[in-house]
């Protein structure tokens, strides 16, 4: 292969091709990442990357155990991939920083777990986030994760990695819900953000579910002045897919 599209974009389009022609028909188990990275003569990691993002557009499943297959009609999806903000901000030339203001997991006692509907004992995690480029805070994160579906997450560092990037590579989702509405931040928020009271802003509210068992609840604030929510949607028999871009206005 060899054109001026990344690696893991022709793997992509290769494994699209095979689907659409039902060389891989529905409910097929695709090969293992080394048979396809032997195969297009790249790395185990381009070819992980490619199958993510698969995953992500409700293309393939991945069963922990089992290996990875090929979704049929009757399990169509719709799916919103929300982007990697590090990864935005470095496309459009800018320097991205965080700052972790929480990373515990959340006392027995606390209001917070109601954010995820998981019985008395079971632990969660919760991260608060702010998010930077060139020295303007853009995104206040607040995310819940069900520590059972998430090992290892709070040994992660989230100044040199977004958790988005974290989750995608150590969790299974079948099932994702988003809500995007118009707010007011509280005074907290407007602190952290730098804005002013009253200045509206947009909140994604979205949960995450492997098969019914909740994974995350994930709550983003943004600026209004500064960013606006883009939806590109495809439609095809197979599958619903939808791509959540975060467009910052200049």
């Amino acid at each position: 292969m060899t054109n001026d599209q990344p690696m893991y974009e022709q793997i992509k389009m290769s494994i699209d091709r095979r689907i659409e022609a039902e060389e891989w028909p529905s409910d097929f188990q695709i090969p293992s990442e080394d048979q396809l990275a032997e195969e297009f003569g790249v790395s185990s990691l381009t070819v992980r990357r490619a199958l993510r993002e698969l995953q992500a557009e409700g293309v393939l499943i991945r069963i922990q155990g089992r290996g990875t297959f090929v979704v049929g009609p009757r399990m169509q999806c719709a799916v919103f991939t929300l982007s990697n903000i590090s990864e935005d901000i470095a496309q459009s030339g800018g320097v991205h920083s965080c700052q972790v203001l929480a990373h515990l997991t959340l006392p027995p006692d606390s209001p917070l777990r109601s954010m995820l509907p998981l019985p008395a004992g079971q632990d969660i995690y919760h991260s608060r986030l702010l998010h930077i480029e060139d020295g303007t805070p853009i995104q206040l994160e607040d995310r819940f994760v069900n520590a059972a579906e998430a090992p290892g997450y709070m040994a992660q560092d989230f100044t040199t990695q977004p958790s988005h990037s974290f989750l995608v590579r150590n969790t299974t989702v079948t099932t994702v819900d988003n809500m995007i509405r118009a707010v007011r931040a509280n005074e907290e928020a407007q602190s952290l953000l730098h804005i002013d009271a009253g200045q509206p802003c947009l909140l994604l509210d979205r949960a995450t579910w492997r098969d019914g068992v909740p994974v995350t609840r994930s709550r983003f604030l943004y600026p209004g002045d500064l960013y606006s929510l883009r939806s590109s949607h495809e439609a095809r028999p197979s599958r619903i897919t939808s791509s959540l871009f975060n467009v910052k206005n200049r």
